[in-house]
């Protein structure tokens, strides 16, 4: 017997197959219009996510290579040139897309990286405009070691998930400090 003679022996049941029939079709509309929205929250995620990875890389790299040489002005300006190109595709990504924005979200901590990006590529133009015309002496090469390390292990702590906690200032140098 057929699922349609079966209806039509049991007409009864017809309004009850057709109230089935029309929630099965809703639920499929529905997962096929949201779909597609969940797809793009993950692929922003994941997207999100490389742009940690290269902000970390771009510093690591120029942190491990210059214990190899003296920088040049012109070394400092790549190095901060490479961190401002990544500060800017992380300005031009729609954090405000991301689900969660939480204090341990991808949202902030793209924030956070742009704006570590983007000091230190500061810091790295002033001292590329002080040593211009001339290397680096050591003294110099390891202070700008010992900034990027500062930098890298900050940025490094914030994806391990370390709880990060701001800095406080010694009661003394505050101003009308009571």
């Amino acid at each position: 017997m057929s699922v349609i003679a079966w209806f039509e022996a049991h007409d009864k049941l017809a309004g009850w197959a057709q109230f089935a029939g029309a929630i099965l079709a809703l639920g499929l509309t529905y997962f096929t219009a949201f779909m597609p929205i969940w797809r793009r929250k993950r692929q922003l995620e994941a997207s999100g996510k490389r742009l940690l990875e290269n902000g970390y890389e771009v510093m690591e790299s120029f942190h491990r290579t210059s214990a190899y040489f003296l920088p040049l002005s012109i070394n400092l300006r790549i190095a901060a040139l490479s961190m401002s190109s990544v500060a800017d595709e992380i300005s031009r990504f729609p954090i405000y897309e991301l689900d969660n924005r939480g204090s341990r979200s991808v949202a902030r901590y793209l924030v956070t990286m742009n704006l570590t990006l983007s000091g230190t590529s500061l810091l790295l133009d002033s001292i590329a405009t002080d040593i211009e015309g001339r290397p680096a002496t050591e003294e110099e090469r390891d202070n700008i070691r010992s900034l990027l390390a500062d930098r890298l292990k900050f940025i490094t702590d914030m994806l391990n998930g370390v709880e990060l906690k701001r800095p406080e200032w010694p009661k003394a140098s505050v101003p009308n400090a009571s």
